[in-house]
């Protein structure tokens, strides 16, 4: 059976002409920790970045291949692997910006407390 996941935050940003949207889940069933479905893309000038969606694993911290299958009442998500072949810009920004998305979610978390 495939793990099952929840999405737990989502977020937004832009830096420069460098944009991205990432949702965290975690895993219901324990298989695995959890990990970013995250897209990527650049606006306006350089670098030249064609939107791509990848799933950033948290256990082994790779950005990996992945396909959604989106249906009415039930959606997954396929992963295919590393992406060997990922700009080493994007995967920097990538990891990035989920370490700052991760850092205000655990602040934030501690201030409920």
């Amino acid at each position: 059976m495939p793990d099952q996941v929840e999405r737990i935050l989502s977020r937004l940003t832009q830096k420069d002409n460098l944009r991205m949207w990432g949702k965290l889940y975690v895993s219901k069933t324990g298989q695995t920790v959890g990990g970013w479905l995250v897209d990527s893309w650049s606006e306006n000038g350089a670098p030249y970045w064609q939107p791509k969606m990848h799933w950033l694993d948290k256990k082994e911290n790779k950005l990996c291949h992945v396909q959604l299958n989106v249906d009415f009442g039930h959606s997954s998500m396929n992963i295919h692997g590393e992406d060997a072949d990922i700009e080493p810009e994007r995967a920097k920004f990538i990891r990035a910006t989920v370490g700052q998305w991760e850092q205000e979610w655990l602040e934030a978390e501690a201030k409920k407390l």
